[in-house]
């Protein structure tokens, strides 16, 4: 059993690394202790697009043309949400301008604050 716990363990730490790795580049945003209840709000909707098209295993059908549009929704969505808590709003624009692997990156992000605010 205590293998079992130690391997849970191991892998919670593995993927909250990979997630600070992965969210690295990211401009400072607003604490979610500082999120207002539209924030709250807005976050909590990117969390239920997320359900829209990505399976249980993480993936998306991009071959699915109601998948690949709820994923482009989700994209514009979460873009212009994270500008709204940027600390700096140039800085997100420049840093979200031309961004690669925006997908893992606003999915991480969503659920790095829904952690955060124990949604």
């Amino acid at each position: 059993m205590a293998t079992t716990k130690t391997s849970k363990t191991a892998e919670k730490h593995d993927a909250l690394l990979a997630e600070q790795e992965l969210l690295s580049s990211v401009p400072r945003l607003k604490p979610a202790a500082a999120f207002r209840q539209r924030d709250k709000s807005n976050l909590n909707k990117l969390a239920v697009q997320l359900m829209d098209f990505v399976d249980d295993e993480g993936n998306v059908d991009t071959t699915d043309a109601a998948a690949a549009s709820a994923l482009f929704d989700f994209l514009a969505d979460a873009d212009d949400f994270f500008e709204t808590i940027a600390a700096d709003h140039d800085e997100y624009i420049a840093w979200s301008t031309g961004l690669r692997d925006s997908e893992e990156i606003f999915g991480a992000l969503v659920g790095k604050y829904q952690r955060e605010l124990g949604e």
